[in-house]
């Protein structure tokens, strides 16, 4: 059998091989390095997500809102990878007074220019709110007594050139659908109004928490109302800013009488609140009326115009007192307007009015109506052409009261 002749074998040059092991050497050193770079910056995130920014960084976003007109504190500042910095456990002060806690909110979003901030240069653009939670400085009358809260917060804050413009903030506060929009101007060089004082800033306090405490005593079956408002304004002034607001519900229960077709509109403008309607319908009748009260006059005037069921209506209002002898059968009318004057040397109201009731029973005792006009200046009520009927006969009177002296 003859030999089989084998083909050579190629002969390898050392340098080739050389560098074919050199590049595996270095993509291996490549795959290491990025997933070194990886590890520190996942770490890295990780880090900046849970345990957040170092304490300069929180005072440089503090400065930089200062600047922009609003005071604040800010427990953390983290990053998310799809929101960017997050300030969290934001506080919101008194721009006059910082003792002042106006808010507290959850988390807000910051949109900085990255380039002027490592520049030292104003880097905030806006601010982004979503689904976020306002707790206001009093607490709410239930039974566990939480503080009361704004939900279900969302708004984006721009800030132009000695601005601050609000695009649309909305949230639900006592199971009210509020949402605002407007601008502040904030000047550069602005100086602002004297600080409230201790005294003052508690009785405003006072007066916020019992119209919380009143709001929370109303149950919505239907649509939850709304209330819209814009505003405009200087921060040095804000008591002078301008505010409109319009409040619509379908139906509101407080107890067991229920309002429909809610409709009203209000505007401040230089310290004077002037309500152009307030509207409302039950199951027997209706109410509309208007106002106005200037601040700096300490004065007020008003009209209005009801046929209402004024015995639920009062008593879901704890005032029944007066009318729970009476049981109505028709719609009581009754019509006022006037004016007060709330001078702290003197409190004078100059009110007048007419009653008009028909079929309605007094301790059981039925009478087909009654009818009078009346007026009372705080000092002096006077009742006349006063007429009652009842099915043995008729009453008519005129009636005058003073302090001494009644006829």
């Amino acid at each position: 059998m003859p030999p089989i002749l084998e083909p050579p074998k190629p002969i390898v040059p050392k340098q080739v091989g050389r560098s074919t092991l050199a590049r595996r050497v270095a993509a291996i050193l490549t795959r290491l390095l990025i997933l070194v770079a990886i590890l520190i910056f996942g770490s890295s995130g990780w880090y900046l997500a849970k345990r957040g920014f170092g304490r300069q960084w929180r005072y440089r976003v503090v400065e930089e809102l200062h600047k922009r007109g609003v005071e604040a504190s800010v427990g953390r500042l983290t990053l998310d990878p799809f929101r960017g910095l997050v300030a969290k456990n934001v506080r919101i002060f008194d721009y006059k007074n910082r003792e002042n806690t106006l808010a507290l909110i959850s988390e807000i979003s910051l949109d900085i220019n990255y380039a002027a901030f490592i520049h030292h240069e104003p880097f905030l653009n806006a601010l982004d709110v979503r689904d976020a939670q306002i707790s206001l400085p009093f607490k709410t009358t239930d039974e566990k007594g939480d503080r009361a809260v704004l939900t279900n917060l969302r708004a984006h804050v721009y800030f132009p050139p000695e601005q601050i413009y609000v695009s649309q903030a909305e949230g639900i506060f006592c199971g009210i659908r509020i949402s605002a929009t407007g601008q502040l101007i904030k000047r550069e060089n602005y100086q602002p109004s004297p600080a409230l004082s201790a005294e003052e800033w508690q009785r405003r306090l006072l007066i916020a928490q019992r119209v919380v405490n009143e709001l929370q005593k109303f149950r919505f079956p239907g649509t939850l109302p709304s209330l819209q408002i814009k505003f405009s304004g200087d921060v040095a002034e804000i008591e002078k800013a301008h505010v409109e607001a319009t409040l619509r519900g379908d139906r509101l229960q407080r107890g067991s009488y229920e309002m429909r077709d809610l409709s009203a509109a209000a505007e401040w403008n230089n310290q004077l609140l002037n309500i152009a309607h307030c509207e409302w319908s039950d199951g027997m009748g209706s109410f509309a009326g208007r106002a106005n009260w200037n601040v700096e006059g300490s004065s007020a005037s008003m009209q209005a115009r009801s046929s209402l069921d004024l015995k639920a209506f009062l008593d879901a209002f704890g005032l029944g007192e007066p009318v729970a002898s009476i049981e109505f059968q028709a719609p009581p009318v009754v019509e006022v307007s006037g004016s007060v004057n709330f001078k702290v040397d003197r409190f004078k109201p100059d009110i007048i009015g007419r009653l008009a009731f028909g079929r309605f029973t007094y301790r059981k005792v039925p009478f087909s109506d009654l009818t009078a006009d009346f007026s009372w200046d705080g000092e002096r009520t006077m009742v006349r052409d006063l007429r009652l009927r009842h099915q043995t006969g008729q009453v008519r009177a005129d009636l005058f009261e003073a302090p001494a002296d009644f006829r």
